[in-house]
């Protein structure tokens, strides 16, 4: 034991130990990383400071060419050259015209009329804004050089730009970010920079400018500060060099500029400590380790003492106390305590033999046979009925076993109840035994214990004879035969269940119907009758039932016969004072009229003649595509179409060739339509198409197109060919527009089709637009085709 005290001592140190250097250690490696990111925050600053002194300059220097309104070429160059603050502060200066002609260049004026930079992004951006912009960085296409530009705009007195004053900043420069790009983190670490883009604007390595920062070292780093992180945190670049990295946004350039400092040498400091205090810690532990062990091996010596005589006492059949007198100190209270504890535990034995010959009193006068088995099923505890049934004796107990203590008939019947029971299930089943040479009857109940950790200690098992309860089912059931010839003959499924859920009556149709015998599903619970899947849909339902409710529903389901509907009722079952006493359960097969409903729906929504949707079908379906269409912000397109003279084909030819045409231009319309688009009849010889999803005016054009020309091959009729062709409305649906209005247009898009000369489309127009409001799409005048 002495040795463990060391060992505790060793053990405590060590730990608080590592828990003070765990916290120490991380505290000092947040000061160094906060110390990191102050010190770009800093940078960021500066740089933040010298983009706005420049921005200043280049503001002052447009401000002063306003001033003297030059308009000559020689002039302004003249006037360039003399600021040389221009040339400390950038690689170049240059003035171009409106049109993006070079009109004065600090750097030489050879340049003047050779370079046109209308096309660069920073100058129409500066012309559209009338305002200095930073641009992207770009690589001049003249010297090569990977650059950015600041630029100002001088405006003329009617406050139109005149003038683009651009000053180039040369990234690959040391002046570029002048002393702070000679800050080090440490001995090897850096400082970069990237656009918002992830195109690097500084980095040591100069061939990487205007690369990808995603193709760099630090690739994974930067895409984090890419999506706005601003702060410090450790990560290892692609080559498995582990940092610590700080991010910071430019807020003049909105650039990321970042910092990579490599953890070895930022946590040189930390670890030094770390060294030193664990060496200090091992030489302390040493010595109050040896010195514990020496104190506690003269302290424990009364208290091995008390351990002999503990030993002696478990083998003891009555507890006697020590002889000799304990210490006065805690291990003399321990000895006093134990003493206390035994003779405590010796009275509380004593109890418990009484309370468990109270226990046997009672269970061997109950009329069942009451047992208890641990999860090994070895019997624990037995009355005298439950001995009884092998001639066994209380000898037997803590011996037998659950098969041995019952006849081998009864095990087999019960040993899938004790499966269930030993998974911790209570059970409950019935069955038979030879009773005196007849047939007798039992139910059993088995009961898991189960302890407060979950864990199953074993279960009890109780048993009663039911031989009287079944003799009266026997008698009851030469009634039932009788009832259930009259109910086998029903075409319905007919189920009776008490206040317990138990079947308690099923008709013949289960055989026929399910496979399954009524006999089978007498006396089992309605759970297991139907299963649980389908006990747990019908819960909700037969709570309302049992509560006095008439409840009906509809289901489909797989039967003997096929596939069929069945529409159920859940009948209550009250007694004389309307108490309900359990519940009537007919299914009835509702296939055939559910399939004519179907039937008659389909025909309440179809155009006979044509096999299309007709106008009551088109109305449902156009209004559930608007609402779809304003959840997802894609307009639809409606097409209004008629045949061209129909009445003139009617009157000459007779309603069947009219009825002929009808069906072919129904039948083209169909193919040219997308699967999710619909082309319905809507009267007469008018039709329409929905096309939803629409991406714009184009797409409805190009989809009318394909119905003219799908009109344009002769349509054949009986004994003679005939040229059909149609005239065609199209109106793309604007916000918050309805049906109605939507039709409308089409309608007048189709008259003025018409009035154009048939076959062709017309775009119908936009609805007028109120004050401050727009339309989603672009107005489309009326064009023909």
């Amino acid at each position: 034991m002495s040795v463990g005290v060391a060992a505790i001592v060793f053990l405590t140190a060590m730990s608080v130990t590592a828990a003070a250097l765990y916290f120490v250690k991380r505290n000092m490696e947040e000061a160094v990383a906060g110390e990191e990111f102050e010190r770009i925050s800093e940078m960021a600053d500066a740089v933040d400071q010298k983009f706005q002194s420049r921005r200043t300059l280049l503001k002052t220097f447009g401000d002063s060419l306003e001033t003297h309104r030059l308009e000559t070429g020689l002039g302004l160059q003249d006037f360039v050259t003399r600021h040389p603050a221009l040339k400390e502060a950038f690689d170049n200066v240059a003035i171009t015209d409106l049109a993006g002609e070079l009109v004065a260049n600090y750097n030489g004026a050879h340049r003047i009329g050779t370079v046109n930079v209308s096309d660069r992004e920073y100058f129409r951006r500066t012309v559209a804004a009338k305002a200095g912009v930073i641009s992207e960085p770009f690589r001049n296409r003249l010297n090569g050089l990977a650059q950015i530009v600041l630029t100002e705009p001088v405006l003329d007195p009617a406050g139109e730009v005149a003038y683009v004053i651009s000053a180039f900043v040369n990234l690959g420069e040391h002046n570029f970010l002048g002393r702070l790009a000679d800050v080090k983190f440490g001995d090897s670490g850096y400082m970069f920079i990237t656009t918002t883009r992830g195109v690097v604007i500084h980095d040591p390595d100069k061939s990487r400018l205007l690369g990808r920062a995603a193709e760099g070292p630090h690739a994974g780093a930067v895409e984090r500060a890419l999506g706005g992180f601003e702060g410090s945190f450790e990560t290892t670049d692609r080559g498995g060099a582990h940092g610590l990295y700080a991010f910071k946004r430019i807020r003049a350039t909105d650039w990321v500029l970042g910092a990579m400092y490599p953890r070895d040498e930022a946590f040189a400091r930390i670890a030094r400590i770390e060294r030193f205090a664990w060496l200090g810690t091992c030489l302390l532990t040493l010595l109050a380790g040896g010195l514990a062990f020496v104190t506690a091996r003269a302290q424990l010596a009364p208290l091995a003492r008390l351990r002999e005589h503990m030993q002696v006492a478990r083998t003891a059949a009555d507890y006697a106390p020590m002889k000799e007198a304990p210490p006065k100190d805690e291990v003399g209270d321990l000895a006093l305590a134990f003493d206390l504890l035994m003779l405590e535990r010796q009275a509380a034995q004593r109890k418990l033999a009484d309370s468990e010959r109270f226990l046997r009193d009672v269970t061997d006068h109950l009329p069942a046979v009451v047992a208890y088995f641990d999860r090994h099923q070895r019997c624990l505890f037995a009355n005298q009925a439950g001995l009884a049934m092998r001639g066994r004796t209380r000898a037997d107990i803590g011996r037998m076993t659950m098969r041995e203590s019952l006849p081998d008939a009864v095990y087999r019947q019960l040993e899938p109840q004790i499966a269930k029971v030993l998974e911790g299930t209570p059970s409950r089943t019935e069955g038979t035994y030879d009773r005196r040479g007849k047939e007798g009857f039992f139910e059993c109940h088995l009961a898991p214990d189960i302890r407060e950790d979950g864990e199953l200690a074993g279960y009890y098992v109780m048993t009663f004879d039911v031989t009287k309860r079944k003799q009266a089912e026997v008698r009851s059931a030469e009634s039932e035969r009788r009832l259930r010839g009259l109910t086998d003959s029903v075409p319905v499924l007919l189920t009776e269940v008490d206040l317990q859920e138990r079947v308690v009556f099923c008709n013949g149709r289960y055989l026929t119907w399910l496979g399954v015998a009524p006999a089978a599903l007498v006396n089992r619970p309605l759970r297991e009758a139907l299963g649980e899947a389908q006990y747990e849909q019908r819960r909700p339902l037969l709570a309302r039932a049992f509560a006095g409710e008439v409840v009906s529903f509809e289901q489909p389901v797989s039967l003997l016969i096929g596939e069929r509907v069945l529409q159920t009722t859940y009948l209550p079952q009250l007694d004389a004072a309307g108490a309900v006493i359990g519940l009537y359960i007919l299914a009835n097969d509702v296939t055939e009229l559910k399939r004519q409903q179907m039937q008659l729906d389909a025909l309440a929504r179809e155009d006979a003649l044509t096999g299309l949707p007709n106008r009551r079908s088109f109305e449902e379906h156009v209004r559930d595509a608007i609402a779809r269409s304003r959840r997802s912000g894609l307009p639809v397109c409606l097409m209004f179409l008629d045949v061209d003279y129909f009445k003139t084909i009617n009157d000459s030819l007779g309603h069947a060739a009219g009825d002929a045409v009808l069906r072919e231009f129904g039948q083209r319309l169909r193919q040219n339509v997308r699967e999710t688009d619909m082309a319905a009849r809507y009267a007469g010889d008018e039709f329409v198409i929905l096309l939803e999803a629409v991406s714009g005016a184009a797409e409805a054009q190009t989809v009318a197109g394909k119905v003219l020309a799908a009109m344009r091959p002769a349509f054949q009729l009986p004994g003679r060919t005939l040229q059909v062709t149609t005239s065609i409305g199209v109106a793309m649906a604007e916000p918050e527009e309805d049906f109605p209005a939507l039709m409308a247009r089409a309608d007048a898009a189709l008259y003025v089709a018409k009035k154009e000369g048939r076959n062709r489309f017309v775009m119908a127009a936009s609805r007028p637009v109120p004050p401050g409001g727009a339309s989603a799409w672009p107005r489309q005048g009326p064009s023909g085709a």
